[in-house]
């Protein structure tokens, strides 16, 4: 009964300071502007206990607000164990992002700067890190591998303004990472060449690294690709309940219950479903590396104007 009380309280309390943020209803401030936003997203993140029934268990919350047009972007996290908060703030020009901020309570740790060339593709970034002082940069040309038709990202790595090292990255048709060449600051002597191998659900199953100074390669498997394709999946909600914020717990526990056979099937070591609604989405998975799965609750609150 006290830790009810005691879970309950923090939650209106981390709830509260969301929406003190708030200039006015439906304002939000991002950086040194007010905006309107259009629509809020709330979401909720459970670990999650499935047996007879299920036990939910509040592992964090955010809230995120959207202007107009995607002008500007601000999520604040409440970590359920962590005494801060965390905000991001994303910066948009043509659906394009063109800065983001990272914040602990007022403090601001990380900055970034985006430019693309005249094909809306990214050509550059500046990051400045506030806590450490450093300032990291990097730039980006596209290219194309003749003989295999392979599309090539060339980047270039400044650490304070000094080269730290060149990237060649080799992407195929479906835009799969398949190889990345990483060289050193001089641009001829290779570091390590990395391979990767997909699943027939397009995850990730495998990583081969070759350094070539030692003549070693070493191989990482991927857990997440050893699994079949019907352990990742899209779906609808197929519930005749609306979902809300307010009845988020027990519309879960249905949700779950109902696709129990799916969630607990022996194949899926790890898994991730996503069920939709017009205004929700709900994603359920399990944890890389744990025997723990947890569930994301979204809902979109649409302002009107």
């Amino acid at each position: 009964m006290i830790k009810n009380l005691f879970l309950s309280t923090l939650f209106i309390s981390v709830v509260g300071a969301a929406n003190a943020q708030n200039v006015e209803p439906g304002s939000f401030k991002c950086g040194w502007n007010t905006y309107k936003a259009v629509t809020v997203i709330h979401e909720y993140t459970f670990s999650y206990v499935l047996k007879d029934s299920v036990k939910l268990y509040l592992a964090d919350s955010a809230k995120t607000y959207i202007a107009k047009d995607s002008e500007c972007v601000m999520s604040t996290s409440f970590p359920f164990r962590d005494a801060n908060t965390f905000k991001s703030a994303s910066y948009y020009k043509q659906r394009k992002l063109v800065k983001s901020e990272e914040y602990r309570d007022k403090d601001l740790l990380n900055s970034k700067e985006f430019k693309y060339d005249d094909k809306g593709r990214r050509s550059g970034l500046i990051e400045f890190n506030s806590v450490t002082g450093a300032r990291s940069k990097k730039s980006f040309d596209y290219s194309s591998d003749k003989s295999t038709g392979e599309a090539v990202v060339t980047e270039v790595s400044y650490v304070n303004d000094q080269v730290e090292f060149y990237t060649k990255s080799y992407y195929n048709k479906e835009n799969q990472k398949i190889k990345e060449v990483r060289l050193n600051n001089n641009n001829k002597d290779i570091v390590h060449t990395e391979t990767f191998s997909y699943n027939e659900a397009g995850k990730l199953k495998e990583r081969k690294v070759h350094f070539h100074e030692f003549n070693v390669t070493k191989t990482f498997p991927e857990s997440v690709g050893e699994n079949p394709a019907k352990c990742f999946r899209m779906t609808g909600m197929n519930m005749p309940e609306k979902p809300t914020p307010a009845t988020k717990v027990a519309f879960l526990k249905k949700l779950i219950m109902k696709n129990k056979v799916l969630l607990s099937d022996p194949d899926c070591k790890e898994f991730e479903y996503k069920f939709n609604s017009p205004d929700c989405e709900v994603i359920a998975s399990s944890i890389k590396g744990s025997s723990n799965k947890q569930v994301v609750f979204r809902w979109k609150e649409r302002i009107l104007k």
